[in-house]
């Protein structure tokens, strides 16, 4: 694979540049290049969601030709299809968008222009979520004009637990992370057992 752009020849494991270029033609190769990294996985996941809906296929032969593990295929894909093409915002991570794919299609528009206006590190994007969810539990005049996927909502939960203990086993966590996210965890255990 190689894709040139003038003076700029971007091989799989080499950019070589010929002859002279000026200061603004350097910088342009330079955004092309972050330009590719931040969209990668915007690539991966449409590319995923065309296989699945063209070719059924899911992420076995997915795996083989990406050299990618099946997780991060799977959150390029999750992310992909939940989040259209029309929501998404250039001035923002694919982290951001990440966050609000687990909701409907308005409030992701909703949150991710909040995000921008504020310049939210994803962490805020998601510490302001969450209070809005408080908000939203303890407000009764509006539970009925609210909507929320639980579903999408509960899948998300457990993909972001199991993303962190790969990274470090629970076990190793502070006592802090741990008692705050037991904390987190308390209604829906409590739910859970009502059930």
């Amino acid at each position: 694979m190689q894709i040139t752009l003038e003076g700029f020849k971007f091989k799989a494991m080499e950019l070589v540049i010929e002859g002279k270029h000026t200061i603004e033609e350097w910088l342009d190769a330079g955004r092309l290049l972050t330009g590719m990294e931040s969209s990668l996985n915007w690539w991966i996941g449409d590319w995923l969601v065309f296989g699945e809906h063209t070719y059924g296929q899911k992420y076995s032969q997915a795996e083989a030709v990406t050299k990618h593990r099946q997780d991060y295929l799977k959150a390029c894909n999750f992310v992909s299809s939940k989040v259209p093409a029309q929501n998404r915002i250039s001035g923002l991570s694919w982290s951001h968008h990440r966050e609000v794919a687990a909701l409907p299609v308005a409030d992701q528009k909703k949150w991710l222009n909040k995000a921008l206006d504020n310049e939210w590190a994803v962490s805020e994007l998601r510490i302001n979520m969450r209070k809005s969810m408080a908000e939203y539990q303890n407000d009764d005049e509006e539970i009925g004009t609210k909507s929320f996927n639980l579903m999408s909502w509960t899948q998300e939960g457990i993909r972001w637990l199991k993303t962190e203990s790969r990274k470090t086993p629970i076990d190793q966590w502070s006592e802090d992370r741990k008692k705050l996210i037991k904390k987190d965890l308390e209604p829906i255990v409590e739910i859970y057992n009502k059930l």
